[in-house]
């Protein structure tokens, strides 16, 4: 078993005490106690899904059809793309994209006592996303529920009650989340994941009650959000 002491020593960092009692919780580990590569013939739709799906971990339905957080495992064995600049710049690998970008914790920068999460694009670039874990956390939450793929949401539940299926499960990923998460924060979520249902040629979503650039401003806003830099 993997301790976060082991990932303390391998990247020489201290992780948020957010980050910390989402790991000892067993919040951040989407394998469910078992190892890559799974046993011949058993697969995680099938065999590991059901039974996460009970205490939904960390972003289970909420992290978006191309999202997957990384487990201790995977952040302990982690290789950088030969691109990033890791002599110059300090990152500790969270979360991946379908895409190969990169959610990480930048070290090398610290905003009001945390370090910021950063997204590593595929690229040249990375981008600021959050100052802290708990903004990220929210953000993502927030954001995922907003715009949600129709092929992907018909890929994952039955077409005619698709996002009632799926509010059922994000909210069952909020009251998972719900000890750790600010109560302004919680509000928001809760609000929005029992909000009307709004559809677009592509994508469905659920109400905010305020568009998102104007919640984003007015409660996790900071002044590096968006901004880019090179990592190469």
């Amino acid at each position: 078993m993997i301790t976060i002491e082991q990932l303390e020593s391998k990247y020489n960092y201290s992780f948020p005490e957010l980050y910390k009692r989402l790991f000892e919780a067993d919040m951040l580990n989407w394998m469910g106690g078992h190892q890559h590569p799974l046993d011949e013939g058993k697969t995680w739709a099938e065999d590991i899904y059901p039974t996460l799906k009970e205490n939904p971990p960390l972003f289970l339905h909420t992290g978006g059809a191309d999202f997957e957080l990384l487990t201790p495992q995977e952040v302990l064995n982690f290789e950088f793309p030969e691109d990033v600049n890791l002599e110059e710049h300090h990152f500790i690998p969270i979360a991946k994209t379908t895409e190969g970008n990169i959610y990480a914790f930048y070290a090398n920068v610290e905003i009001e006592g945390d370090n910021p999460v950063v997204l590593i694009w595929d690229e040249d670039e990375t981008e600021y996303v959050a100052k802290s874990f708990e903004d990220f956390i929210f953000r993502k939450m927030l954001e995922t529920s907003s715009s949600v793929d129709k092929d992907d949401l018909h890929a994952d539940y039955e077409k005619e009650s698709a996002m009632e299926l799926y509010r059922k499960d994000i909210l069952a990923d909020l009251e998972m989340i719900r000890p750790y998460l600010k109560e302004e924060y919680l509000s928001v979520l809760e609000e929005t994941y029992n909000g009307e249902v709004l559809e677009t040629l592509i994508a469905f979503g659920f109400t905010t009650p305020k568009p998102l650039k104007e919640i984003f401003k007015e409660m996790i806003d900071f002044e590096k959000m968006g901004e880019t830099f090179d990592h190469d």
